[in-house]
């Protein structure tokens, strides 16, 4: 009979070198379930940025857009309000006041004999600041509808963001200085 050829040493693996490779294996898998998770987070904080940084420039374009519409000399502004007359076609007209209502941005249109309807534009905000240019270039806190047309309008909102605040200025050029 012949013998078997005894087997070498190194043949196989041995525990420890098995639990070495999986402790490896552990740690790697750790690490890149922490890598997602705060890729995951980062994210979600992004996509809520965004759709905050959308919400503003949403009410921000509805108040052009209405500003462009304004009569010259329809305009005033106080320490609550700022109120302007609208013009929707050839002969209708529309007062539109925007406010700050508690922490809403508020767009107001009235409606006949019924109340006013309301338009959110904004949650969140903090304060709410116009400003009104004339034509001498001066800057008023407020403004009376008079002869003097208005050239421009200026918003300033601050707003939570974030456990933070974010200030916002933008400057709005009114009808009466496109004609100019």
């Amino acid at each position: 009979m012949t013998r078997a050829a005894p087997l070498p040493r190194d043949a196989g693996l041995t525990l420890i070198e098995l639990l070495v490779a999986m402790a490896i294996f552990a740690v790697i898998g750790v690490a890149g379930l922490a890598v997602l998770d705060t890729v995951l987070n980062v994210n979600a904080r992004t996509d809520g940025r965004l759709e905050r940084l959308a919400q503003v420039d949403r009410a921000l374009l509805v108040l052009r857009r209405d500003l462009a519409q304004a009569q010259p000399t329809g305009l005033t502004l106080d320490d609550t309000a700022l109120r302007f007359v609208r013009a929707e076609g050839a002969d209708a007209v529309q007062e539109v006041t925007v406010a700050l209502d508690d922490t809403r941005l508020i767009r107001s249109l009235p409606r006949g004999g019924e109340p006013p309807l309301d338009q959110v534009l904004l949650t969140g905000v903090e304060t709410l600041n116009w400003r009104v240019l004339d034509a001498g270039r001066t800057w008023h806190e407020t403004w009376e509808g008079s002869s003097d047309a208005a050239l421009a309008a200026e918003l300033t909102l601050t707003f939570s963001q974030d456990g933070g605040a974010a200030q916002v200025t933008r400057l709005m050029a009114l009808p009466s200085a496109v004609r100019r």
